[in-house]
């Protein structure tokens, strides 16, 4: 997929983000590489989340060798392996990466664009008993969002470092897919928060 010839002052503005406030974001349940589509409110495509399914049938690999997908082992050494997913515009075009670092019970997620600057690094913990953490911080560091809320079932408010609303995800209960909306609520690059819902729920699935 090519990438962009002018780099667009945010990757919202490739992704045409700007301006819309209220999301659609859908697992895409047949694909090989784990990928999402992103929807404006009205279910207009805006771009994907594609996953590579080389990558992904790695990790499901490494997971039946150390006992099963469904075993205890087996997920943690599926969770393991590091992955690239590409943010694909409806036109095909390739604004940057999302790349997970992966963990037995911890994982990062670091949003590149196309010239590898970061723009988010996302921090996932599991907890033994299968609960999820996740918080967000800028490239230098500086604490961005955290979240307050069933991260499991999609329903939960992202908040900035003050405790302000920054959006709001729940999930639409009657889908074809595994669907949810993401409203953006505060000052905030909408991207940010789809990201964060994207990296959750990716996490969740394995």
């Amino acid at each position: 997929m090519p990438a962009p010839a002018n780099v667009p002052a945010t990757l919202s503005d490739g992704l045409h983000l700007t301006g819309r406030r209220n999301f659609l974001v859908q697992h895409l349940v047949l694909s090989l590489g784990h990928s999402y589509r992103v929807m404006d409110a009205q279910k207009n495509p805006l771009f994907t989340v594609q996953g590579d399914a080389g990558q992904n049938l790695a990790g499901n690999f490494l997971g039946s060798l150390a006992g099963g997908s469904d075993s205890y082992l087996g997920r943690l050494a599926a969770r393991s392996v590091d992955m690239s997913y590409q943010l694909v515009d409806a036109s095909g075009i390739a604004w940057g990466r999302l790349h997970k670092q992966g963990g037995a019970n911890q994982s990062t997620f670091t949003l590149l664009d196309n010239a590898q600057r970061p723009w988010i690094v996302i921090q996932l913990n599991r907890g033994l008993i299968g609960g999820i953490q996740a918080t967000a911080v800028f490239p230098d560091g500086r604490p961005m969002m955290s979240t307050s809320g069933n991260l499991i079932r999609h329903n939960f408010m992202i908040r900035d470092p003050t405790g302000q609303d920054l959006a709001k995800v729940h999930e639409q209960w009657i889908a074809l897919r595994d669907t949810y909306n993401v409203d953006v609520l505060g000052s905030i690059d909408p991207l940010y928060p789809i990201i964060y819902s994207v990296a959750i729920d990716y996490e969740k699935e394995k």
